[in-house]
């Protein structure tokens, strides 16, 4: 399929360029001095964050519509219904994992301890009701704006392509997975496995059913939980 101009150039900057950047700065941030986060910090870095995810989205969904096409084909709109049942199940057995995983990190004294260290060397997580309230921006920001960029925008960049039958279907799901996992490389590898097999569960989720809607909405959900689990842990301190 012949691809417009700006996709590629989308996809260079959003699927390589910025991925390289943030694996970079965010390993350097690993190794480097704890930042001290004032409350200042944190609700800036919460609202710069999430205009700069609406942006990313902006530039995809104005591209498409510039370029004549409908947004259905980045997963704006309700798909192919009925959903397809594997898809659906999949996207089940990952909440349930997700629960799991959850009861792991704060299910006991010392997860929850282990749990709270991590939150604490992040440092940029709510600790407080005011905290979490603009945190809430920052969540939808990446419900939206990661759902719209590395799941319709790479996965449709990439099936044109490649396609998506056959071993080609490997490349366009685990492409922008990698893009998106390393941008969380801040939060250390065994977290970015973890968001790299969502997002390949994700990825499989809207090829089946040409939808975001679902995906927004637990993205938005895990990342809000996130953020509560946060505040519970480290606002016992305060």
């Amino acid at each position: 399929m012949l691809l417009p101009l700006a996709d590629h150039i989308l996809f260079l900057l959003l699927g390589i360029v910025l991925p390289v950047i943030l694996l970079v700065t965010g390993n350097r941030r690993r190794k480097g001095t704890p930042i001290r986060w004032s409350e200042k910090m944190k609700v800036g870095l919460y609202y710069s964050n999430g205009l700069l995810l609406y942006g990313m989205a902006a530039a995809v969904v104005v591209t498409w519509l510039l370029t004549g096409r409908p947004l259905t084909e980045i997963g704006l709109g309700w798909g192919k219904l009925p959903y397809d049942l594997t898809a659906v199940l999949l996207l089940v057995g990952f909440l349930v994992l997700y629960l799991l995983d959850l009861y792991y990190e704060a299910g006991s004294p010392a997860s929850r301890e282990e749990t709270r260290q991590e939150f604490k060397k992040l440092g940029f997580l709510p600790v407080n009701a005011y905290q979490f309230l603009h945190f809430l921006f920052l969540a939808l920001a990446a419900g939206v704006g990661e759902e719209i960029v590395y799941r319709g925008f790479m996965i449709n960049y990439l099936s044109g392509l490649f396609g998506d039958t056959g071993w080609a279907v490997v490349v366009v799901l685990l492409g922008p997975a990698i893009a998106f996992g390393v941008g969380h490389i801040y939060q250390g590898w065994r977290a970015v496995g973890k968001i790299i097999a969502m997002a390949v569960l994700f990825g499989f989720f809207l090829l089946r059913t040409n939808t975001l809607w679902p995906l927004i909405l637990i993205h938005t959900a895990v990342d809000v939980l996130g953020g509560l689990l946060s505040w519970y842990l480290q606002g016992r301190e305060e």
